[in-house]
């Protein structure tokens, strides 16, 4: 296989600065406004750009006169939440156009890291802010009430679908299929036969199955449990830089 794992990362760091970028309203902020940089989350530079650029922009608001810093962190969280979905979305697909490509070639090698630094970085992504949004409460700084939140939260399970599929059909020779893909997904999204994506010749490879594993329970234990129960508060905790 064509080693374009630099490029593949280049491409995906590009990716979600564009859609986090277009998620955030910069038109909120006043001429000239230059915030002062609040260090942290250097952790995620490498194993979740996204969340990193989201944390970065959230901090952006904090100068911000409390209604606008209110109103543009609540806009940032849902769209990139809404974004990341149709991105996941269009990557799924194009994932399906590489089968055209022989195996190793230069696009389906492409392809095939792009889809996994987008997997690995999302559902870190997902697990940790939800996870935290529900463990270390904080002031609400957003404004979304329990049913934002649980639409948020339903959003992202269903991109966890998305993200598996490609990543399955292009690195689990076994799996090599569009309805395979789709079965091992769902095996592990829904956690009813996890051991699916545990076939012995699969090597070191089957530990590609656990990223969605530890989201989809930060999602469905923690976090939409959580939101469910919740009575109606006038600020409910909210992850550092919100759920994605």
């Amino acid at each position: 296989m064509i080693n374009v794992l630099p490029l593949a990362l280049a491409i995906y760091w590009l990716l979600e600065y564009v859609v986090r970028r277009a998620s955030y309203p910069g038109k909120m902020e006043p001429a000239g406004f230059r915030p002062e940089w609040i260090p942290g989350g250097e952790w995620a530079i490498i194993v979740s750009p996204g969340f990193w650029l989201s944390r970065c922009l959230a901090n952006r608001t904090r100068p911000l006169p409390k209604p606008q810093s209110t109103s543009a962190r609540r806009i940032l969280i849902t769209k990139s939440n809404l974004l990341n979905l149709v991105v996941s979305a269009l990557i799924a697909s194009i994932s399906l156009l590489a089968m055209l490509s022989t195996r190793g070639a230069l696009a389906w090698s492409l392809i095939a890291d792009l889809a996994a630094l987008r997997y690995i970085s999302r559902t870190t992504e997902i697990a940790y802010a939800f996870g935290r949004d529900v463990l270390t409460p904080t002031e609400n700084k957003s404004g979304l009430d329990k049913h934002a939140r649980l639409g948020l939260a339903l959003r992202s399970y269903c991109e966890l679908f998305l993200l598996a599929i490609p990543v399955y059909l292009l690195c689990f020779p076994k799996y090599a299929t569009p309805l395979k893909a789709l079965t091992l997904s769902l095996c592990v999204g829904t956690l009813t036969n996890v051991g699916y994506g545990l076939p012995e010749d699969h090597g070191f490879r089957s530990l590609l199955i656990f990223p969605q594993v530890i989201a989809t329970l930060s999602l469905v234990l923690l976090s939409l449990a959580s939101y469910i129960s919740r009575p109606e508060p006038e600020s409910a905790p909210e992850a550092e830089a919100g759920p994605k």
